[in-house]
């Protein structure tokens, strides 16, 4: 890996293993608002780069706007996630929904692509035993510690659906152009920097629609909370192009597996600056090796193809 690769892997990482920090503590009317905030900044971000790119002429096209629906489901996926991070904290959230973004993605593979139904049977094994060892990591950080509700009436059960729901969607958002950009003309010929301006268009349209329900203006306290809760979008819109710059650097394969590494930059804020679990505990401690060992188990699970097509050069090899 070339020292480009390295700095845009960084990049990567440390911004989509960061970017619900800014925002967590800042008093929002309701978690619609809170996600209205990340994907209006993600909008302007895009925006910006795609025309400064050049790329809008691509997207003249009704299939090049496929994305729009992944954004509609990005939507609905932040608020699920931001309900989880208010009741059960990023650490534990984080450490849900990111092992159950990989074995949906995993699923979505199978039924929908066709990818794996030739692998080998030990391809097939790793496989089973990658999603048993998720399971494992989920389950530490589920039963790490916690009362179904504490005095300050937040819902475990509540912040648990959350998590989970934002683990099914989030490893479903990228199905709508994934799949219908093979059967829509002109829709595969959209480069991966113009389509994330359909999706960015998607998320805003969701989460407006979203706040519109709930009848509230999503207004905050001070100057600040809005900096704040535009850094959130700013962030996560930094780790959407930063993996674009990764995966055109060192290979979707390696691009992927190393942003799967956010999880384990998460729990470390979770812990150790929110303090929820708080260090030195049992929870704590749990929580950080759940998440380790779903997040490598993850990691297996997200590279099988990689993994089978070594298998079978060292098989042909032989």
């Amino acid at each position: 890996m070339d020292t480009v690769g390295i700095i845009y892997a960084i990049i990567t990482v440390m911004a989509w293993g960061s970017w619900l920090v800014p925002s967590q503590n800042v008093k929002f009317p309701n978690e619609q608002a809170k996600t209205f905030f990340v994907a209006l900044c993600t909008t302007v971000v895009t925006v910006i780069i795609v025309l400064a790119r050049g790329e809008l002429g691509q997207l003249s096209s009704a299939g090049s706007w496929i994305p729009v629906v992944g954004g509609l489901i990005w939507s609905v996926s932040a608020y699920c996630a931001f309900v989880a991070c208010n009741h059960i904290g990023i650490a534990k959230a984080f450490g849900i929904w990111a092992p159950l973004n990989i074995i949906v993605s995993f699923i979505w593979s199978l039924t929908l692509f066709g990818q794996f139904r030739d692998s080998s049977l030990l391809i097939g094994l790793l496989a089973l035993q990658s999603v048993a060892l998720v399971t494992v990591g989920i389950l530490m950080i589920l039963f790490s510690g916690g009362d179904e509700t504490d005095k300050t009436g937040k819902s475990t059960t509540l912040g648990l659906l959350g998590a989970v729901g934002a683990g099914i969607l989030w490893g479903t958002y990228y199905i709508p152009s994934a799949y219908l950009s093979r059967t829509i003309e002109g829709a595969s010929e959209v480069s991966a920097w113009a389509s994330v301006l359909p999706l960015a268009v998607g998320m805003l349209i969701g989460t407006s629609v979203m706040v519109a329900i709930t009848r509230k203006a999503p207004k905050l306290e001070s100057r600040l909370d809005y900096f704040r809760a535009l850094s959130s979008g700013g962030l996560w819109a930094l780790g959407n192009f930063g993996m674009l710059l990764t995966v055109n650097a060192i290979g979707p394969g390696p691009g992927y597996t190393i942003a799967s590494l956010c999880v384990v930059v998460n729990a470390l804020w979770g812990v150790f600056y929110f303090k929820d679990p708080a260090p030195k505990t049992r929870a704590a401690l749990l929580t950080i090796i759940g998440v380790l060992i779903a997040t490598l188990a993850g990691l297996v699970l997200g590279n099988l193809e990689l993994l089978d097509s070594m298998y079978e050069i060292t098989r042909v090899g032989q």
